[in-house]
């Protein structure tokens, strides 16, 4: 063990106990639920199902939707496995209980210190683990790693900031790195950075999201709701950070100047900021309804605050144009644009997109993702994908460009498939 993985190690193992201080306050906060505290500390009323078990890992909902993506493409093959997915925030585990089908046990993530990972790794006792994107916690891999269970870290993200702390901790970097059995890059900086820790390449280099298949929805209720809207101009503002719905509510007021029957479904990516979001949307003098009050298939207010989980596959098909939050603040990066773009839907979204940089680069020449920072921009971008009769515009992004992009991405599933199942197997 290295100095500084000795180090963190003792650290976690004395503060560990001082751990319900924190908890308590992100409680307060409604990051937690009383209920499911336990879980943080590794335990749980749930019981081991019999049989192999996939642990999947993953933060949050853009990580954990891949991960469920993934178990749906090896259901197949392994239909009598289960899943065990674990995740950090309650936007994911509200997520993870309307779209996981059988097979499936959600349990918040364990802290990171040695109890709670011990006692969660002698409960589930998994057979396999897969981390997702930037999950790196050196208590949980290296227990799961001595333990002899093969692990994954799939679809690796991170900022040079983070590729260079690992650096400069490059010992403590080698161990943990090493502790995985197949690790997969999201983009080619990552890749570059884990090269540079390991001294070789990643299995595998390429987003796996764009490989997830757009959010489904009901039929019948997509249908009503369409029946109900005809001759409205439908607009989303999905995924929407503090500070982002005033940027959209701005928008909205100008483009009702020219379409004052609009509708705008506001879709906050977490829910729990109800409270807040309501204050603003009443501030512009717009009439709402709550989409959690009612679950309506049709709106004659202004604005459908769609403060609910597991939706969007709805919403993104009803809407004409989309605006993705998360990247009109600096420290958020954007959220995953593949989604909308697969279903063919136009997106603006912020400058600040360092998560998918490599993505919103590739996708530029096809016209599909438009970059701006203003309510001005915004709604002249609302404006420029409709006309007057709620269709889109005459100017169509290159659509086959798109999909020529999305393409990459099945080499390296591909190859994060075979290498789960060749585990799976053994």
């Amino acid at each position: 063990m290295t100095l500084s993985l000795f180090a963190y190690s003792a650290a976690t193992w004395m503060l560990e106990p001082f751990a319900g201080i924190l908890l308590k306050k992100r409680l307060k906060a409604g990051k937690e639920r009383k209920q499911r505290l336990p879980e943080r500390y590794g335990r749980t009323n749930n019981n081991r199902p019999p049989g192999k078990l996939i642990w999947m890992h993953g933060a949050s909902v853009g990580e954990t939707s891949m991960l469920l993506n993934l178990f749906d493409k090896l259901k197949s093959s392994y239909d009598d496995h289960h899943l065990l997915i674990t995740s950090q925030t309650l936007t994911s585990a509200d997520m993870i209980s309307v779209k996981a089908g059988k097979n499936v046990i959600h349990q918040m993530a364990p802290m990171d210190g040695p109890r709670s990972v011990d006692r969660f790794l002698s409960h589930w006792q998994p057979d396999i683990a897969i981390f997702a994107e930037g999950e790196i916690w050196p208590n949980l891999i290296r227990k799961t790693n001595k333990r002899n269970t093969p692990l994954f870290l799939i679809n690796a993200r991170m900022t040079q900031k983070t590729l260079n702390n690992w650096k400069r901790r490059s010992n403590a970097a080698k161990k943990i790195f090493n502790c995985f059995y197949f690790t997969g890059a999201a983009d080619e900086q990552t890749a570059q950075g884990i090269k540079d820790i390991l001294g070789y390449p990643p299995d595998a280099i390429g987003n796996l999201k764009r490989a997830i298949e757009p959010p489904k929805c009901d039929p019948a209720e997509l249908e009503k709701w369409q029946t109900s809207l005809a001759n409205r101009q439908c607009l989303l503002a999905a995924s929407t950070h503090a500070g982002e719905e005033v940027l959209a509510l701005s928008a909205f007021q100008i483009f009702k100047r020219k379409y004052p029957d609009a509708l705008l479904i506001l879709v906050p990516r977490h829910p729990e900021r109800a409270p807040e979001i309501i204050d603003h949307i009443k501030s512009y003098n717009l009439s709402f309804e709550q989409r959690s009050y009612d679950k309506q298939t049709a709106c004659a207010a202004s604005v459908l605050f769609a403060d609910t989980i597991g939706e969007m596959g709805l919403w993104l098909r009803l809407a004409n144009s989309v605006y993705l939050g998360g990247a009109n603040k600096p420290d958020v990066g954007g959220h995953n644009p593949i989604e909308p773009l697969k279903l063919r839907k136009t997106v603006f979204s912020g400058p600040h997109t360092f998560n998918f940089q490599d993505l919103v680069t590739a996708l530029a020449p096809s016209a599909s993702i438009t970059i701006g920072d203003t309510p001005d921009e915004l709604a002249a971008f609302w404006m420029h994908a409709l006309d007057g009769n709620n269709k889109p515009s005459a100017t169509e992004p290159d659509w086959n460009y798109v999909d020529s992009v999305f393409s990459t991405v099945d080499e390296p599933l591909a190859v994060t498939l075979n290498a789960i199942r060749t585990k799976l197997e053994e």
